[in-house]
């Protein structure tokens, strides 16, 4: 029991690994602190929950968090909901910002992606944009001058869902200390009479991410301590809103160590694993029975043929499945005895050592069809070999 129990957590972790490598940014490094907005800020005007943690904002900018992803189920606990007026102004509008706890390498494409829903005029057109640079960005100050916002076109539905999913992509300069996100708010020209007044704009922000777009690139040595200064930053509304406003910068001083706080890129790649699983179903043992027929071994040596370099397979797991005909002894007994009937031709054709094999009898106990009828038992009496290859 313990060297399957041994087995079962690598093969849980041979699963983690494909996972991170087959779906992007699923375990990359996220340059963006508390880009879900899960973590909650208590401001010290206060003492009271007021915004949240390593995103800041101007006072024209109401914020509140709205639990449970606007009734999605998805992304998490929460989602952060932005209030401002409109009154005309056609360029890029600060919502909020946000210090990078790591420099980004200049001359690398990164990607920023989130989740944006809003509410608004329907005579008014609204797109997302982006600004990064040495400052958070506030229009028409002198420190904002060189700094180039830029709106992001690149939008789709995120289904079932309120929310638009964004990306964006650029090449760093390698002075971009803040991330600034905004909008880009126009009248539409066809929709006749002209707005006039303060018009509303409610947005519902998630899920924002800030990746390279070179997988081996990773956190700087000092990102746990500056985002620890970071976070620690806990005033906001008058406080905040001077600092952002005079400066566009916080009072927050990162680590002096400029190699410290650069991006850092793994040394080596790992190799990928992935898995692959061939099931036999119950016409290829004799009746009631662990013998592997003659159909079984040509399936094996088909799905085997390709592994030249036997190498290449890092460890298979065995399942064996019995419909729910029987007793629990014997459904156990049959599905441990036809594994190891797989177990036995792997090793006497030299496809696998016996150590990098493990089996698992589950009798009756993990069914994909009902048993109700004679075809759906039929698709429940199998055994899976789930072969664990490297890349």
């Amino acid at each position: 029991m313990f060297i399957q129990a041994q087995f079962l957590c690598k093969v849980l972790f041979l699963i983690v690994l494909f996972i991170c490598k087959t779906s992007p940014g699923s375990c990359q490094a996220n340059f963006l602190l508390n880009g879900d907005f899960e973590n909650i800020n208590n401001c010290k005007e206060f003492n009271a929950e007021c915004g949240v943690e390593a995103w800041f904002y101007l006072k024209d900018v109401k914020v509140q968090m709205m639990n449970n992803e606007a009734g999605t189920g998805v992304g998490g606990a929460n989602s952060f909901a932005i209030f401002y007026n409109w009154a005309g102004y056609k360029d890029f509008t600060p919502i909020i910002g946000t210090i990078l706890p790591c420099s980004l390498q200049k001359g690398k494409q990164y990607i920023f992606k989130g989740w944006i829903s809003a509410k608004l005029d329907p005579k008014l057109i609204l797109k997302p944009g982006i600004c990064t640079g040495p400052n958070f960005y506030v229009p028409r100050r002198a420190f904002s001058k060189e700094m180039k916002p830029d709106s992001i076109l690149q939008i789709k539905q995120v289904a079932e869902t309120p929310f638009f999913e964004f990306e964006y992509r650029f090449i760093a300069t390698g002075d971009e200390d803040y991330l600034t996100f905004g909008t880009y708010v126009t009248e539409d020209s066809l929709n006749g009479k002209k707005l006039s007044g303060l018009q509303t704009v409610s947005l519902l922000l998630d899920n924002f991410s800030l990746m390279s777009a070179d997988p081996l690139e990773t956190f700087c040595g000092a990102y746990k301590d500056n985002k620890e200064k970071i976070y620690e930053y806990n005033f906001r509304h008058k406080e905040m809103d001077y600092t952002l406003y005079a400066k566009g910068k916080l009072p927050v001083e990162l680590t002096g160590n400029k190699e410290d706080n650069l991006t850092r890129f793994e040394a080596l790649r790992p190799a990928p694993i992935k898995p692959d699983t061939l099931k036999l179903g119950d016409v290829l043992f004799d009746f009631n029975k662990a013998d592997l027929k003659g159909n079984a071994t040509k399936m094996l040596e088909t799905f085997f043929k390709d592994d030249v370099d036997k190498r290449t397979i890092d460890s298979i797991y065995i399942e064996g499945h019995t419909d729910s005909v029987g007793s629990d002894d014997r459904n156990i007994g049959l599905s441990q005895q036809r594994s190891e009937a797989v177990m036995k031709w792997l090793i006497s054709n030299n496809i696998v050592a016996n150590a990098r094999i493990a089996v698992h009898p589950f009798g009756r106990s993990r069914p994909v069809a009902f048993n109700k009828t004679p075809a759906g038992r039929a698709l429940n009496r199998r055994v899976e070999v789930i072969v664990f290859r490297r890349q």
